[in-house]
């Protein structure tokens, strides 16, 4: 199988000064959706009945963004363990019958 290949595309989010990062090929869409969305979401913050500054808006995406990582984190965390714990009861009581 190949490597993927790595491209340099430019981030632009709000009117922060743009940036370069790698990405490799196959995840360059996702990227650009994603900044796409942040930006969305910066908008939103910017343009309502009472607007926020750009860092302000930039800061609460990211906290929003963290906080989702976080919570999904913490429940894929619990999950894994439910079924470890799960598994071992499993093979306790199969243990049992042989």
């Amino acid at each position: 199988m190949e490597n993927d290949k790595e491209h340099r595309i430019t981030v632009k989010i709000a009117d922060i000064e743009p940036f370069k990062i790698g990405v490799s090929e196959s995840e360059e869409s996702f990227y650009r959706q994603v900044i796409e969305r942040i930006n969305e979401n910066v908008r939103r913050l910017q343009y309502n009945a009472s607007p926020d500054s750009t860092p302000v808006a930039v800061a609460k995406v990211a906290l929003y963004y963290a906080t989702m990582l976080y919570h999904r984190s913490n429940i894929m965390t619990a999950q894994t363990k439910l079924l470890e714990n799960f598994e071992k009861e499993l093979d306790e009581l199969l243990q049992g019958t042989v």
